[in-house]
């Protein structure tokens, strides 16, 4: 039995020391973590995207950058230069390159750019005015509107005045009233077979014929608002007359949204604030107008073009029908944007 004991012993103290020295080797081995990193690399490319921060323009015009954007990418840059200033591991300074050269990617990604330039029809941005920012001219005339009910009409006598737009920024919109509107000389191109109709729209007050933009009425086609606030399309084709609405999307009085809607391909497809709320179906592509009409933003038809005498003509006067609030930022397309396409307008453009 003693000598059991001693073996025991023995044992028990030769192996001691042994576990000692590892835990003694481990320790060591962590506190000596190799911090003598080459961050030549790391350190070209976080000076490198330095600059492009600097140099990146902000804001919301095309070729710009969303203000978030830059906020990201300022982030990603200042996570990289506290590893080039500080004690890191080889590991460590390539998962610091790694991760910037992704933030430099994704930053590159969110360079605002026309969506489907090569469809715009005309692009009215109401900065100071009534022009259209592409290169085909479409601009619009600021007018006085017909106002009133069929046996008691009028011309408002009042046109279009600028306003501040949903940022804030004074002199970038057009506020509508008393049947004030924008005219847009007749061209073939805004009778186009499809078409997508992209704005930002504050309504003033809950109106059923708030007409946002028409191409001669029924005859053609109108976008406007219900007395609920709900978007209502009437696309007249040679297979019928379509008349949709997006209920349940709507706008709120008051409030800047964005509307689109998409005709063509078997479908009108309503977006309220880059969601897409409603799509019907459609049969044909958008009827020719037998005889030029000119393009009214905030009006049924253009003044000159109403009969108050007879009413079995096509453009006889009902009762006024005009937009009563402010409008910004109209793109209109000869094709269906694509969800994704709406989308990215409405990124692009919404406020932060």
């Amino acid at each position: 039995m003693i000598r059991k004991r001693i073996y025991t012993s023995y044992r028990y103290f030769a192996i001691v020391p042994a576990i000692c020295a590892m835990m003694a080797s481990c320790k060591k081995d962590k506190q000596e973590a190799d911090y003598n990193a080459n961050k030549q690399e790391l350190k070209r490319l976080t000076d490198s995207i330095t600059q492009v921060y600097a140099q990146a323009p902000e804001g919301r015009d095309i070729g710009q950058y969303p203000k978030q954007a830059r906020a990201d990418l300022k982030q990603a840059v200042d996570m990289a230069a506290s590893v080039n200033n500080g004690q890191f591991t080889q590991q460590e300074v390539n998962n610091a390159y790694a991760s910037l050269r992704r933030a430099i990617s994704a930053f590159n990604a969110r360079q605002i750019a026309e969506v489907a330039s090569q469809n715009l029809i005309a692009k009215w941005l109401f900065n100071g005015n009534a022009q259209d920012a592409t290169a085909n001219h479409n601009d619009g005339i600021l007018m006085s509107g017909i106002i009133g009910t069929e046996g008691n009409h009028t011309d408002g006598g009042t046109l279009p005045v600028l306003t501040t737009d949903r940022f804030g920024q004074d002199n970038r919109a057009y506020e509508l009233s008393n049947g004030a509107y924008i005219e847009v000389p007749y061209k073939t191109a805004l009778n186009p077979d499809m078409l997508s109709i992209s704005m930002w729209i504050k309504p003033k007050e809950q109106f059923g014929d708030n007409y946002i933009m028409s191409l001669n009425r029924w005859n053609g086609f109108k976008f406007q608002l219900q007395a609920d606030n709900f978007l209502f399309m009437t696309l007249k084709t040679p297979a019928a007359t379509f008349d949709k609405d997006s209920n349940p999307g709507k706008m709120v009085t008051g409030e800047w949204h964005h509307a689109v809607v998409t005709v063509g391909n078997g479908a009108i497809t309503f977006y309220v604030d880059g969601v897409q709320v409603k799509t019907e179906s459609l049969a044909g592509t958008a009827a020719k107008l037998a005889a030029p009409v000119n393009l009214a933003i905030g009006q049924q038809l253009p003044k000159d073009q109403f009969n108050f005498t007879d009413t079995s003509n096509p453009n006889y006067f009902y009762s006024g029908s005009y937009f009563k609030g402010a409008l910004d930022d109209i793109r209109y397309y000869n094709k269906v944007l694509s969800t994704t396409e709406v989308t990215s307008i409405y990124n692009n453009e919404k406020p932060d």
